[in-house]
């Protein structure tokens, strides 16, 4: 089986040997281009990608024009009142403007505890005597009492 030479005799141990031969002449062009079919459907939208990094700050804009001035604003105070202890403050502005009343309600604060009582303080000094007073009217004469025991008679 082996030793059998080729028709070249390149490979004497081959049994079949092929010699490549030269390239042929290019075949003429297949026939004209037939029309384009029609578009299919749009396929489902992909996911979205990455957000890309932030992009550098613009300049400043020009500053704009100034505004007219505003009325003054006139605050007074309308009623204060204490709420019950625990009550949420409140406060309430009304009127126009420029004229606002401001109310306001201040819950009451939780009594405290009784303190302790402080040192009986030092005796002061005993003040000045005052005037005697007018003497008042001599009242109603009494009713006469009984008559005392009889006297010895030692004479």
């Amino acid at each position: 089986m082996f030793g059998e030479s080729c028709n070249n005799n390149a490979h004497p141990r081959c049994r079949f040997c092929y010699v490549q031969g030269p390239t042929g002449p290019t075949g003429p062009a297949g026939g004209p281009t037939g029309s384009t079919g029609p578009t299919g459907p749009t396929g489902p939208t992909g996911a979205t990608g990455m957000t890309g990094p932030t992009g550098p700050t613009g300049p400043t804009g020009s500053t704009g024009a100034t505004g007219s001035t505003g009325a003054t604003p006139n605050l007074t105070i309308g009623t204060v009142t204490t709420g019950a202890p625990g009550s949420t403050a409140t406060a309430s502005i009304t009127g126009t403007a420029p004229n606002f009343v401001l109310s306001l309600s201040i819950p009451q604060g939780p009594t405290g505890p009784t303190g302790v009582s402080g040192p009986t303080g030092a005796t002061g000094a005993t003040g000045i005597t005052g005037p005697t007073g007018a003497t008042g009217p001599t009242g109603p004469t009494g009713a006469t009492g009984p008559t005392g025991p009889t006297g010895s008679s030692d004479s």
